[in-house]
């Protein structure tokens, strides 16, 4: 196993997805390569960053501050009593006053710059989890192109976990409904890209594979799609199965139950 399937499959490895003989073969060689362990600690980091939430605690700068001046003003208050026996009974009052506004000050000056670096950090999560979900995209589509069937298969199953994938996903995700040699593949992009059917490209895809598709099984599942999704504009597609004199009984029969709630 070289470095570049090694680095296909750290997320997996990360979440520990792997069989245990997978995962036994990419720890023996992170622990020989510098090249992938250094890939590895630079994934973990980018995840831990994005999962932890650090409890947000009062700069102690501010506490120390706060308690200084709290403490001056008590010196103060004490003092203007002492003094108002003698002179002005109501200053105590106008002392009062002073403290709590001092106080509120400083209660509000926190919470001020308290918001200002909750805002901050949730910008800084929300750039970090984009970046995340950019790497798994770039990572499931090299994983998609692999030689291997299953890890083909396996990332298609990948690919339809995205919430809102990006174009090079879905492209992706076509061209193995068009043209992956093995049938499951196709079947399971066909599955994937039904979670993304408001999206134009992927109803026009479908359609056209309706139009090229030879295999039978595949040729069902298009069809049962395309009549889910109230795809109207496959009907000439159906029709045309219809008309051909090779398309399977069966398979005419599936065109014959689902055309009439297309047109």
């Amino acid at each position: 196993m070289n470095c570049k399937q090694i680095e296909g499959q750290l997320i997996d490895y990360l979440d520990h997805n792997l069989d245990q003989k997978t995962y036994q073969m990419l720890k023996t060689h992170l622990e020989e390569c510098a090249s992938c362990s250094s890939a590895l600690q630079e994934l973990q980091t980018v995840f831990e960053g994005i999962d932890s939430d650090p409890q947000e605690l009062p700069d102690a700068s501010i506490q120390q501050n706060f308690k200084a001046m709290l403490e001056k003003e008590k010196i103060l208050l004490n003092d203007t009593k002492v003094v108002s026996l003698e002179r002005k009974p109501r200053g105590s009052w106008k002392t009062a006053l002073q403290i709590a506004a001092t106080i509120a000050l400083v209660i509000s000056a926190y919470f001020y710059g308290k918001m200002e670096n909750n805002e901050s950090v949730s910008k800084e999560i929300a750039v970090l989890e984009e970046e995340k979900i950019e790497m798994k995209q770039t990572m499931t589509i090299s994983l998609i192109e692999n030689e291997s069937a299953s890890k083909r298969l396996q990332a298609v199953n990948y690919a339809e976990e995205f919430e809102k994938p990006g174009n090079d996903i879905l492209k992706a995700l076509i061209d193995k409904m068009y043209y992956d040699d093995h049938i499951n593949v196709r079947l399971a992009a066909a599955e994937a890209l039904v979670k993304f059917s408001d999206q134009e490209m992927v109803r026009k895809a479908l359609i056209k594979a309706l139009d090229m598709e030879q295999d039978p099984g595949m040729q069902i599942e298009l069809i049962q799609i395309l009549v889910t999704i109230q795809e109207k504009r496959a009907i000439p597609a159906m029709e045309k199965l219809l008309r051909n004199e090779e398309t399977p009984n069966y398979v005419k029969d599936q065109v014959i139950i689902g055309l009439p709630s297309l047109i």
